[in-house]
């Protein structure tokens, strides 16, 4: 017969000993010499004098200034400085670039405009949302409805038109800071 209880009891016996990791013998004295380093390093940078970095140049004060008396004193030299007459006297006058020129901006004369577009959706429904979100911040915003190659209908969110080059960047600013990524888009006027 096979006593099943004490076999029981002894498995617990045996599953309740935790089991014990023995650490190497020679990791308990480094450890010790190394936190004796560690706080003898401590101490010696605790009693290090400050290292005392060479001063500016002090200004010359009125003794130093006074010279000696001497029996040879040296002859005066003169310190000429031109440099106050020649500097008005050497202006440069840069030549007229026409590159640099502002070019006349009349309506009539500009022959091309800008619009952005700012996205295109298949749902009519997520471009009249962007479209609401950039009239809040400003923009004038037009949605239009286009069919491609394939006959697929697309609905485009457009901002502008823009004449001036300032606006468009102002209007590209906004877009950025919406996180919407915009396509410039030139149309002959």
């Amino acid at each position: 017969m096979h006593d099943y209880a004490r076999s029981v009891q002894r498995n617990k016996q045996q599953k309740k000993k935790p089991q014990r990791t023995t650490l190497p013998k020679w990791l308990i004295p480094l450890t010790l010499l190394l936190v004796c380093a560690l706080v003898f390093g401590l101490y010696k940078l605790t009693n290090v004098p400050p290292i005392n970095l060479p001063k500016k140049a002090a200004a010359p004060t009125a003794e130093k200034e006074i010279p000696k008396k001497t029996t040879h004193q040296p002859q005066a030299v003169k310190e000429d400085y031109d440099f106050y007459n020649l500097l008005p006297e050497s202006e440069v006058v840069a030549p007229k670039v026409e590159e640099y020129s502002s070019k006349n901006t009349d309506k009539t004369t500009q022959k091309y405009a800008y619009m952005l577009q700012a996205g295109s959706f298949r749902n009519a429904d997520d471009a009249d949302r962007l479209r609401a979100k950039l009239l809040l911040e400003g923009l004038t915003v037009n949605t239009s409805k286009v069919t491609n190659q394939n006959g697929d209908i697309w609905h485009r969110v457009m901002v502008g038109p823009f004449t001036s080059r300032s606006k468009l960047n102002h209007a590209q600013d906004i877009l950025a800071n919406n996180n919407t990524d915009s396509m410039l888009i030139k149309i002959e006027q």
